[in-house]
């Protein structure tokens, strides 16, 4: 399966979140790349500029999507939601309450890499110069800047991910009411990237969402060596529980060390597949 045939990437972020672009440079650089429809799924939060479930941009079609952290008998998954109402009551609140829930966790671990390393982190002053929403990535970065590591991956090994020496558990909404957020707002949930939920058993994972409103599963992702699920395994997945099929290649913008929309991308026919479940007619 070449990932980067196809006509959609479906999952990337801007600086509403930890992205390094804004929503108006996505659209540039699908433009650039000739992918004509592009997925904005910001972590917890909605761009201001997107105002509509979808939005056309001449060539480029922007879905309106988010990617949720939820919580699933004890473990993370998160959710990605697509063609949703941005102004939608429910969403908003769930979105509000995800928010909270890190910044709680990003107050905890800057005090905490604040007693390992030799720089202060001051949360007040991160968040203010945070582009968007403070998440580990401007961490990472700090830690860069101050040469404590040589890299954001290096950040993310030695203190910053789960094994890390300053990892910060966050808590997180169940994935019941995140899953009916997204669809009172009329959108579509896919699971994303399965292929990194290695601490859980994935087919009892997607059974459990699955019988909870699942829609989808992000069935194309830019795996490394040894995912927990190949993508042609996901694909087998998602047709056993009837889900559709999503995919996108969660670029992160140029900078980010993720600087690759569009290298991961989702066939027309299964695009069609979501648009019609989602009730969207696209050019």
């Amino acid at each position: 399966m070449n990932l980067g045939d196809g006509v959609a990437d479906l999952h990337m972020h801007t600086v509403a979140s930890d992205g390094t672009s804004t929503v108006a440079e996505r659209v540039e650089q699908a433009r650039d790349r000739d992918l004509p429809v592009i997925a904005i799924t910001d972590h917890d939060c909605i761009a201001d500029s997107l105002t509509d479930r979808v939005a056309h941009h001449d060539d480029v079609t922007v879905v309106t999507g988010v990617e949720v952290r939820a919580d699933l008998d004890g473990e993370k998954v998160e959710l990605l939601g697509y063609f949703v109402e941005p102004d939608a009551d429910a969403l908003e609140e769930v979105l509000a309450q995800a928010r909270e829930y890190r910044t709680e966790r990003n107050r905890k671990l800057a005090a905490r890499l604040t007693e390992l390393t030799d720089p202060r982190f001051d949360y007040e002053q991160l968040a203010d110069s945070a582009p968007g929403m403070l998440g580990r990535p401007h961490f990472a970065q700090r830690l860069v800047a101050e040469g404590v590591v040589d890299s954001v991956g290096e950040a993310f090994e030695e203190y910053l991910g789960a094994e890390g020496q300053a990892y910060v558990p966050m808590e997180r909404v169940p994935h019941e009411r995140v899953i009916e957020a997204l669809h009172d707002a009329g959108g579509l949930v896919s699971l994303a990237h399965p292929g990194r939920m290695d601490r859980l058993d994935l087919p009892a994972a997607v059974a459990r969402l699955a019988e909870t409103g699942l829609d989808a599963l992000e069935v194309r992702y830019p795996y490394g060596p040894d995912p927990a699920i190949t993508v042609d395994e996901a694909a087998a997945l998602a047709d056993e529980y009837g889900l559709l099929h999503t995919g996108g290649s969660d670029c992160h913008g140029p900078g980010s060390g993720k600087f690759r929309i569009g290298d991961v991308r989702l066939p027309r026919a299964e695009l069609r597949a979501l648009t019609d479940a989602a009730g969207i007619e696209l050019p």
